[in-house]
């Protein structure tokens, strides 16, 4: 049980929601490169990429616009060691959640439309009466951008989403934090989470699980092991990896980068270890 993960939610009415004390991950679902603008010239406009797109609510039925990225304009240029895609000169991960202005509604975009009536119930009955609704402007903040993606897992939690999804907005809300900067302890608290719900759904859910296939949720399972310190499970895992016949030769790569890389660093904390070792008989 983690507290506070959907702190900043309070502006939205949701004090009924968000109090009660919930496991994101408790019940399973029914079977059935930059991070800023790149371009600082004064000719910078927001306009040239992203545009509103025209939405239907699944839940409430009502139409609403939401901002979205003209993918012919920006750039990947580059792919971090967890898989986030840095874009340039806008940050897509900005504009990858939809929310219905009217009942709160919200999802990563490529989910936004695949719910069941009866998580649509839940939604309405659960969250719809209390959220109130805020403007969300061309250029958010990163805590604007963080109050979105808490609002979609916390409507991913009520409307008992698959541990995939929610795992994937874990994961994404680690990147952010990471974005924000000074905030390790949200960071680590998100990527825990990842990590717990992206072996839920491997238990329990057929892949693709958010497109991603069982090597690849096996390889963002490891990178975010590493960063929590937990090297023996990612080189546990990434060693699986390397010799698996179901990965591509690209992830193979991936994996032996970043096991090279955590096996530095544990030679880096073993040397720290024993420097600091040798500074205390010196000292006595």
């Amino acid at each position: 049980m983690f507290e506070g993960l959907f702190d900043g939610l309070e502006k939205f009415g949701l004090d009924a929601v968000i109090d009660k004390e919930v496991d994101i991950f408790e019940t399973a679902p029914k079977k059935g490169g930059s991070d800023d603008k790149a371009e600082t010239s004064n000719t910078f406009n927001i306009d040239n990429y992203i545009y509103a797109k025209e939405f239907k609510c699944p839940v409430c039925r009502k139409p609403f616009e939401s901002y979205v990225v003209k993918w012919s304009k920006v750039k990947l240029e580059q792919v971090e060691y967890d898989l986030r895609p840095v874009y340039s000169p806008i940050n897509h991960l900005f504009y990858d959640i939809v929310s219905c202005s009217s009942c709160g509604y919200t999802a990563l975009s490529k989910v936004f439309d695949k719910i069941t009536e009866r998580q649509a119930e839940l939604i309405n009955s659960q969250l719809r009466p209390h959220y109130k609704h805020k403007n969300y402007p061309k250029e958010p903040s990163i805590d604007e951008v963080l109050d979105r993606y808490k609002l979609a897992l916390l409507n991913a939690t009520v409307k008992k989403a698959k541990h995939g999804e929610k795992a994937f907005l874990c994961t994404k809300l680690t990147w952010l934090y990471r974005i924000k900067g000074d905030d390790t302890e949200n960071e680590q608290k998100f990527a825990t989470l990842a990590i717990r719900g992206f072996m839920k759904a491997l238990e329990e859910e057929h892949t693709p699980i958010m497109g991603m296939e069982e090597v690849t949720l096996l390889y963002l399972i490891a990178a975010l092991s590493s960063f929590m310190g937990n090297y023996k499970n990612a080189l546990k895992i990434l060693s699986t990896i390397i010799v698996s016949k179901k990965a591509s030769e690209r992830l193979k790569d991936k994996s032996r980068d970043l096991r090279d890389h955590i096996t530095k660093q544990q030679i880096d904390i073993q040397e720290g270890k024993v420097q600091l070792q040798q500074s205390v008989v010196v000292s006595k």
